[in-house]
């Protein structure tokens, strides 16, 4: 079966998503220089844009500082009998468990370390110690008094789990990678105090602090815990671990805004504590699964092919292309402060400029061949908007045509063809093409159709060939923006001795049939039926009321943000139903009060108020150039007392 060039661009189109998508995704995941840009997209929304949270209530950091390694006779290791102190002090104020994140690989003053040794076999508070049988931490002796001096129901596994690209810590580091390894430090926390942890690596979502002066969690001076009140570590995990300056600091992703300080190269006691209170609260990870990645890489490159589909050409396509990836990179910045999650940045990106480049140049080409062709043939008879339409959708060409809502607006020059006798045919011409261009720039300006020129007449379409959900309003703004260009036109040739008359504006909203007619030489875009009759009648009756916008009920029924003055409601020739015909209010009209005047003035005349011809007369004198007062004043003047208006003509 021969597929269609429709069904083979959608097979090229899932072909493309698809390759695009993979290959963002692994290059990204696999590359290191992009797998950074990656990480320093993540980093930045951790460090910068992060939501304030409030202290930890849970977790309690007792810090071995440099106040509190002065105070012995030797920095390293830790002076064993303090830590035996601490660890009974701790269990008196009632801590609900400890974490020691020491690492006791070597002997010290023996007394002190049996003192320690006693102390943790004895302590009733649950109690974890820092392990490792990483051979770059601890050697096979090391190692070996380790074993001796921990039991093993107290080991927890203190390693970190960085990303090999850039060495930052990212994960909750789980352990029992072997049967030798006991859980990691943070689950280990969690197992004594009873509770379940996932054996997988988790990313640690970091507490942000509460302001830039309180860290997420209550962090002590451990050579200060006698002093300290017992409701401070009353039924808390207490982590014990140095915060020296060049001791056990890790890089975080926090070190793309705060550099090498405490946040930035953060000592592990401390990410230890960030890791222990993600599990206990059961908060979520910041970023999504692989899978998702997947599905907005794909997304992505969906969009990208979607875009590629509009053939509006690739300076649009990478328009459109850097406009949405900046409102992916923003509004992901500004968003993870309201909970957004750590969506990928770069491989999205990635996917959504392949699938355009690809779309380029698997059917730009012949897309851009078929544009020309169009172009070539059809800009001459068509608006630039129908030749749009044709270009994005070839099929439009059919001569058949479709029923469907419009607007329109006919427009014509009082006393043309006087004005035609008396200039000469190049004067003529000049001053004509001069007015349409100037009304054809208005019409377009608006999105409207010039359907066609009939001398100095033009005839306009609006929701058609593009959709406009507010054409009705749309092309009565355009009529007045008409009628004031018109009138500036006419002043400006009457000065230079030219008598060109106003222009009669109508606008009519209805049901006709609009499409491609004509023969296969020869095509117009054009409106057909009794709707265009009407709008047309519209704009020859302006003569008969001296107005020079009249609009039609059904167009003033649609619109909600433009005031009218209504006319009557006239029998157009050749009708036998009235419609209610309208002239807009401009603003100087509604400042100087004519609007309110005219609408109690109509009501007088609908009503056949006793003293109308008065009230009536009254306006024509305090509005003097107001062609509609005296319209209605002459009707009552001859006996008429109705808003019912019977044309005799056009």
């Amino acid at each position: 079966m021969k597929l269609s060039n429709s069904h083979k661009q959608i097979i090229t189109a899932i072909g493309a998503t698809i390759f695009a998508s993979v290959l963002a995704y692994t290059t990204v995941h696999y590359l290191s220089f992009l797998r950074n840009l990656e990480n320093i997209a993540t980093d930045i929304r951790i460090a910068a844009f992060q939501p304030n949270q409030p202290q930890s209530k849970d977790v309690v950091v007792l810090a071995i500082n440099e106040a509190t390694v002065t105070q012995f006779q030797y920095r390293s290791p830790i002076d064993r009998e303090f830590l035996s102190k601490t660890l009974k002090t701790l269990e008196k104020k009632g801590a609900k468990a400890i974490g020691l994140d020491v690492i006791i690989d070597q002997p010290t003053e023996i007394f002190k370390d049996n003192l320690l040794k006693k102390t943790i076999d004895e302590l009733k508070t649950p109690l974890f110690i820092s392990y490792s049988i990483t051979p770059s931490i601890v050697n096979e002796d090391q190692l070996e008094y380790l074993n001796r001096f921990v039991p093993e129901k107290m080991r927890a596994t203190a390693n970190m789990a960085t990303d090999p690209f850039d060495g930052s810590v990212r994960w909750i580091y789980p352990g029992e990678a072997s049967a030798d390894e006991p859980k990691g430090f943070a689950r280990k926390a969690l197992e004594l105090i009873g509770q379940e942890t996932p054996k997988r690596l988790v990313e640690i979502a970091w507490r942000a602090k509460p302001d830039m002066e309180t860290p997420p969690f209550p962090i002590y001076p451990a050579n200060t815990l006698g002093v300290l009140p017992d409701i401070w570590f009353k039924d808390k995990i207490v982590l014990i671990g140095a915060v020296l300056s060049i001791t056990d600091r890790h890089k975080t992703p926090l070190s793309v805004v705060h550099g090498e300080g405490d946040d930035g190269m953060m000592p592990g006691v401390l990410i230890h504590a960030h890791s222990i209170a993600q599990l206990l609260e059961n908060r979520s990870e910041p970023g999504i699964s692989p899978y998702a990645k997947l599905v907005i890489i794909l997304l992505a490159g969906l969009l990208g092919i979607l875009i590629g589909f509009l053939k509006k050409g690739i300076i649009f396509n990478v328009t459109m292309g850097v406009v949405l990836v900046a409102g992916w990179w923003v509004g992901s910045m500004l968003g993870y402060q309201y909970g957004f999650p750590l969506v990928p940045l770069l491989a999205p990106t990635i996917s959504l400029g392949l699938s355009i480049w690809m779309m380029d140049i698997l059917i730009g080409k012949a897309e851009r061949k078929q544009r020309q062709f169009v172009q070539g043939a059809f800009s001459r008879y068509v608006s630039p908007e129908v030749v749009k339409q044709l270009v994005a959708n070839p099929e439009a060409l059919s001569i058949s045509g479709k029923r469907t809502e419009l607007s329109f607006i006919f427009t014509d020059i009082a006393g043309f063809t006087t004005l035609s006798e008396k200039l000469s045919s190049e004067a003529l011409s000049a001053v004509l093409n001069e007015y349409l261009d100037g009304a054809c720039q208005i019409v377009l300006r608006y999105e409207g159709t010039v359907d066609k020129f009939i001398g100095d007449a033009i005839m306009c379409i609006f929701n058609a060939p593009i959709a406009q959900a507010d054409h009705p309003e749309r092309a009565v703004k355009c009529a007045i923006e008409l009628d004031h260009y018109a009138e500036e036109f006419r002043k400006r040739q009457n000065a230079l001795d030219i008598p060109i008359g106003i222009t009669r504006i109508g606008v009519h909203t209805g049901i006709a049939t609009i499409g491609n007619f004509g023969s296969q030489t020869r095509m117009d875009f054009t409106a057909l039926g009794d709707t265009v009759n009407t709008a047309a009648r519209t704009e020859g009756v302006n003569k008969y009321f001296g107005t020079r916008i009249c609009c039609t009920q059904d167009t003033v029924s649609k619109i909600t943000h433009l005031s009218f003055r209504k006319i009557g409601d006239v029998v157009l020739k050749g009708k036998i139903e009235s419609v209610g015909l309208y002239t807009p209010v401009l603003e100087e009209e509604l400042n100087n009060g004519l609007y309110q005047d005219y609408l109690k003035t109509y009501d007088a005349i609908t009503n056949a108020e006793s003293g109308v011809l008065e009230l009536v007369e009254q306006m024509c004198q305090k509005y003097p150039q107001d062609s509609l007062f005296q319209f209605h004043v002459n009707r009552i003047r001859s006996g008429v007392i109705s808003p019912l208006i019977v044309m005799e003509d056009k």
